[in-house]
């Protein structure tokens, strides 16, 4: 009978996957970013134009009224609500906030970077803040979550609202006009590879369990 996983290698395996998710992503941000700085793509054109034609007034209604979920209006309350519901977060919490902060700063330096445009107005757009401080954020909390003693079902509902969420934040800067395609994917990645990183971290440095009392120094 094969014998159950030890918990270095639980973590090792582990904090492998999200790792290769960092990488994966910072790709993703590295291509998008030399497409971007060429101009805007004829396929962003002819999507933005489909969305402007399918955008009724309730539509964009519901982009406007889900608008603050993108930024920290909407998301310090999810934070606190994730480390409520996930211990292993509060414990870790300083890893959490820096990574959530990090992220939409490295968006807002790549903006300047790139330097292109919104397709309204003379603000830089690459990469969408709202994309990318949503997908830090979902990214999170699928980790957290999963690491949580919360039934799966549970789990699996909080992750799903997470992941819709920042679908539907990402449509909603398309909706609105205030994002190319492109802004908004490289958006998602960004924040997903800097969320993805500090779970690379966190698996890769795991915490002794909660309550065991650290070694004493004999005399």
């Amino acid at each position: 009978m094969t014998p159950p996983p030890t918990r270095p290698a639980v973590a090792r395996t582990r904090s492998r996957r999200w790792g290769l998710v960092a990488m994966a992503a910072v790709g993703v941000v590295a291509v998008s970013a030399i497409v971007a700085a060429s101009g805007v793509l004829p396929g962003e054109t002819a999507l933005r134009t489909v969305v402007r034609r399918l955008s009724s007034y309730e539509l964009r209604w519901l982009a406007r009224t889900i608008r603050p979920l993108g930024t920290w209006w909407g998301l310090v309350p999810w934070l606190l609500l994730l480390l409520a519901l996930a211990p292993h977060a509060r414990r870790r919490w300083w890893l959490w906030g820096a990574a959530l902060v990090a992220a939409p700063l490295c968006g807002e330096a790549l903006q300047e970077l790139v330097g292109r445009l919104r397709p309204q107005g003379t603000a830089l757009g690459f990469p969408s803040g709202h994309a990318t401080a949503i997908a830090a954020f979902a990214t999170a909390t699928v980790y957290l979550v999963r690491r949580s003693s919360l039934p799966p079902i549970i789990r699996f509902a909080i992750s799903l609202v997470a992941v819709l969420l920042m679908l539907a934040i990402g449509l909603s800067r398309m909706v609105l006009d205030a994002h190319w395609t492109l802004d908004v994917v490289a958006g998602f990645a960004l924040g997903a590879a800097g969320a993805a990183a500090a779970a690379w971290w966190d698996a890769s440095h795991p915490l002794p369990p909660a309550g065991a009392s650290s070694p004493s120094h004999e005399a």
